[in-house]
């Protein structure tokens, strides 16, 4: 393993600057209630499996936030993390914002000072719109391709990436520089450049297989071929990969994927790749 790249369980006391990967499903969280497939009937008798909405949070003398999905309250219950900073949104989907209309009674019943949210600018207005009950708790920030915002922490890079048309990834600079692209496929040029002297490479692999049908629209998620191949494009060190149903899609039929045993043995085989976890910690040394 990288000697960057440091595995910390979730009792141990944190100092540093640490990573916490809060949730690493894509949509359909793990198991799924609708699915009786044999991963998701894996992870029903194996809690360990079991996978929430991609999420993650820096750790350090703030605590910031990566995407809000539906399952942020038990994510952060989980962590044991009792207070929120500021919050960066990569896109608006439901699997990515959904948390953020549960922070305004806490935020107003511990008398937080407003928590700093940075969003695409396209989609100021659907929080004002959908949640604007929580305008007195939050600051807004609306976030273009090429802003950098300065943290006590690290030096967060807006760049964009190929999802939605206003979907952003974030280069996170600290000791090391992050890249996370959560969701999309291959970005533009513009942020490819920007990869290229990347430490760890978050990316999505939202299925394992993707096999579509002849009148089948394209996906803008990548399968984990897809995702392995870009990492290798940019040439970085370290490729995590999280947002992952861990299922095959086949012609319209969602079917199981790999593993954890499989998993396992993806990782040995290939040097520098790593499967995120819920819970999973890193200290950036």
């Amino acid at each position: 393993m990288s000697d960057f790249l440091t595995l910390s369980k979730n009792n141990e006391p944190n100092g540093a600057l640490e990573l916490v990967f809060l949730g690493t499903s894509a949509a359909i969280q793990v198991p799924s209630f609708h699915c009786t497939c044999e991963i998701c009937e894996t992870a029903r008798q194996t809690p360990e499996h079991h996978r929430t909405r991609a999420s993650a949070v820096l750790l350090g003398k703030e605590t910031v936030l990566i995407d809000a999905g539906p399952d942020m309250e038990f994510q952060l219950e989980r962590e044991a993390i009792r207070r929120l900073d500021r919050i960066f949104i990569t896109h608006w989907h439901f699997d990515h914002v959904w948390g953020l209309a549960a922070l305004g009674e806490p935020a107003s019943i511990e008398q937080w000072p407003p928590i700093e949210v940075y969003l695409p600018y396209q989609v100021i207005k659907h929080f004002t719109q959908q949640l604007g009950h929580m305008e007195e708790q939050v600051e807004l920030h609306p976030v273009r391709p090429g802003d950098v915002v300065e943290l006590p922490d690290a030096t967060w890079e807006v760049v964009k990436t190929t999802h939605t048309e206003h979907s952003v990834g974030y280069i996170i600079e600290s000791s090391k520089r992050i890249a996370y692209l959560v969701d999309g496929v291959v970005p533009p040029n513009e942020t490819i450049e920007s990869l290229s002297d990347i430490d760890i490479l978050i990316l999505e692999a939202s299925v394992d297989e993707l096999v579509l049908g002849e009148d089948e629209e394209r996906w803008f998620n990548f399968s984990l071929p897809q995702a392995i191949k870009f990492w290798k494009l940019v040439g970085a060190e370290m490729c995590i990969l999280t947002h992952m149903s861990c299922h095959s899609w086949n012609r319209g039929r969602l079917v199981a994927g790999l593993s954890n045993t499989k998993r396992l043995k993806y990782e040995r085989r290939v040097k520098g790749l790593k499967f995120a976890y819920d819970g999973m910690r890193i200290k950036l040394m």
